[in-house]
């Protein structure tokens, strides 16, 4: 394991740490030691063995890459061999990943600038367009790059791709992409090649590069490359986090936390799930003042009435997610009216309420809007938190803090 991961090898150590004096400990945490024990253990190897067979051949792994598709893809490797198991991770990349699209935009502000060309390319991609779809991608990542750095593009020499603990800033992570696919190629070559070389394609001489293996590492790639922004955006805050947590606190605040931990576990089993019909328990277009027991559709019924009056400031509040990538609450506003402002709300209706726990809650909503003068009927799912005021999940009733949405499916309202 990379000794880039520092978090994860702090974690890793203080497991073990526990794990010496499991005879301790009741049944149910020994129990739990040990489910911890073997998840780091399977995430480790997942992630050492995605990296042995598959970053030679120019498969980039990121932070918030589909762990199942790297499991299920080092698995075929094993039994299959490699070329199998490369074809796991074509499939999700030609495939399932259109599902997440929108977190390119919601990372990066870089790629916010350019999703209308990012569009585009996945456009192509995505029907086997892949001449036009790699040249297209290629371009993205090195003006994102150039934005975000304000200086170089990702394939510029001397550009650091690297970022403090963390998966994609890893050795065997963009950096050893750029290795790869910045080579350079100085003859005009008619072979088919299987790895973006910027250098060849861009500058015509590599000229048979449109397969699905070029495309879907560029894909890779643009993935990677949020995921390298978001985690030097929070790089401050990530080490100080990792200071706090290395530094053991005094007695008086270990006890008061201990107390409160205990207090939180007697709520959390106290806690009993309801079954929420809509329509009986709750109507499909509830007010706050239905809300009494189900306080935390109050932040539905914000979040929609600040689409219907077009007020973007509360909006970007409460679909934050969407704006993660701008720090400034100005700026973030400005991004929700440029999403939101061709999107006339017509009505919204809650389809599903499901109680998961104390603090979660799945609520799923059909929207009916006017844009570009057609009617969009979609479906949009939320996970609704109750955070505490110092930005943990807090136990409602116990904790001061709010419900917040968690916008679970929002692709719909990218087009």
């Amino acid at each position: 394991m990379n000794k880039n991961l520092v978090g994860f090898t702090k974690l890793k150590n203080d497991v073990e740490a526990v794990n010496l004096v499991r005879f301790v400990l009741k049944n149910e945490h020994r129990q739990k030691i040990k489910d911890l024990r073997k998840q780091i253990k399977e995430w480790e190897e997942i992630t050492d063995d995605y990296i042995r067979f598959f970053s030679d051949r120019g498969w980039c792994i990121y932070d918030s890459m589909n762990i199942d598709v790297a499991r299920e893809a080092v698995s075929v490797a094993k039994e299959n061999g490699v070329d199998e198991g490369e074809k796991i991770i074509l499939n999700f990349y030609t495939g399932e990943v259109r599902n997440v699209l929108h977190w390119l935009k919601n990372k990066a502000k870089p790629y916010a600038d350019r999703y209308d060309l990012l569009s585009m390319a996945f456009e192509d991609h995505f029907v086997g367009r892949y001449y036009a779809s790699v040249p297209l991608f290629l371009i993205i990542v090195d003006g994102v790059v150039n934005d975000y750095t304000k200086s170089k593009g990702f394939f510029a020499e001397g550009t650091d791709v690297t970022a403090w603990d963390c998966l994609v800033g890893c050795d065997d992570s963009i950096t050893k992409m750029k290795q790869i696919f910045n080579q350079k190629r100085t003859r005009t070559n008619t072979e088919e090649i299987f790895m973006p070389y910027r250098n060849g394609i861009l500058h015509g001489r590599d000229v048979n590069y449109g397969n699905t293996y070029v495309s879907c590492k560029c894909v890779a790639l643009m993935f990677a490359v949020a995921d390298w922004i978001k985690m030097c955006d929070s790089e401050e805050s990530r080490k100080e986090q990792f200071e706090k947590e290395s530094n053991p606190p005094s007695i008086r605040e270990t006890l008061s936390k201990l107390s409160k931990l205990e207090d939180d576990k007697k709520k959390i089993k106290a806690w009993k799930r309801r079954t929420v019909e809509v329509g009986v328990d709750i109507s499909k277009n509830p007010t706050k003042e239905e809300c009494t027991n189900y306080p935390y559709m109050i932040s539905i019924i914000e979040a929609f009435d600040a689409w219907s009056k077009k007020n973007y400031g509360k909006l970007s509040d409460s679909f934050a997610d969407l704006f993660m990538y701008e720090e400034s609450v100005r700026k973030r506003a400005g991004e929700c009216r440029e999403l939101f402002a061709n999107k006339e709300l017509l009505s919204y209706s809650i389809l599903e309420v499901e109680e998961r726990a104390c603090s979660l809650t799945r609520v799923l909503v059909e929207v009916r809007w006017n844009e570009s003068q057609k009617e969009v009927v979609s479906k949009m799912e939320f996970g609704i938190v109750y955070e505490a005021d110092d930005g943990g999940i807090g136990i409602p009733g116990s904790d001061r803090g709010r419900w917040k949405l968690k916008i679970w499916k929002s692709g719909c309202l990218y087009g």
